[in-house]
């Protein structure tokens, strides 16, 4: 698995390259936005998208394919790299943030589990569509993300902001710190295991 995962890097190290450097430009707010962390977990979603989009373009999968592989490696893989890929990108930002003195540590330590559960929560959903729909479903989600990112996202931040979140954060922040974060992590890892399962069954019975 490791030298797919090192595959995976080396076709995409110049895009990983360019969307580090826009992270950047958002954390050291050249690019002003509300919420850049929101913003920045949605470059880690649209990764994603592109990534599945140029491998359908390429037909890398009948490459892989031909290699000495388990499919399911291939599957695992393709999770890993994704979720490291966001961890890596948000958590550049959180620590960019919180030695400049833009985010007390307490909040930015809850800040990336909340971008890095989400991305976790994507990518559980992304990859069994993915595998079930194939190209029509990268296709028609990256116009979706792409409208939500610049559309739909910061009109709902900014509306919660201005209504304080319609209350819900209250009702998190009424439980203990340690219950809310074993209850995220115990959910979204449930959740992730249960999609690769689901992934490997579909990909395994995919034609190449």
């Amino acid at each position: 698995m490791f030298n797919i995962l090192y595959k995976e890097f080396v076709v995409q190290r110049t895009v990983i390259l360019a969307y580090a450097a826009v992270a950047l430009l958002f954390s050291v707010q050249l690019i002003r936005v509300d919420g850049p962390l929101a913003v920045i977990s949605m470059m880690a979603m649209f990764f994603t998208f592109s990534t599945a989009a140029h491998e359908d373009k390429n037909n890398s999968h009948m490459l892989l394919n031909s290699l000495p592989v388990v499919r399911k490696e291939i599957v695992t893989a393709k999770y890993v790299f994704h979720i490291v890929f966001g961890i890596c990108l948000v958590g550049f930002t959180v620590i960019y943030q919180t030695i400049i003195g833009a985010l007390p540590i307490e909040t930015a330590l809850w800040q990336f589990v909340i971008a890095v559960t989400v991305i976790v929560w994507f990518i559980s959903v992304f990859f069994p569509m993915y595998f079930w729909l194939g190209p029509r479903f990268v296709q028609f989600g990256m116009i979706v993300l792409f409208i939500a990112m610049f559309t739909a996202v910061p009109i709902v931040y900014n509306l919660g902001i201005k209504h304080n979140f319609w209350g819900i954060l209250d009702i998190v922040q009424s439980f203990p710190n340690y219950l809310l974060l074993v209850l995220s992590t115990a959910a979204a890892v449930f959740f992730l295991i249960v999609s690769r399962l689901i992934s490997v069954w579909l990909y395994e019975r995919k034609q190449f």
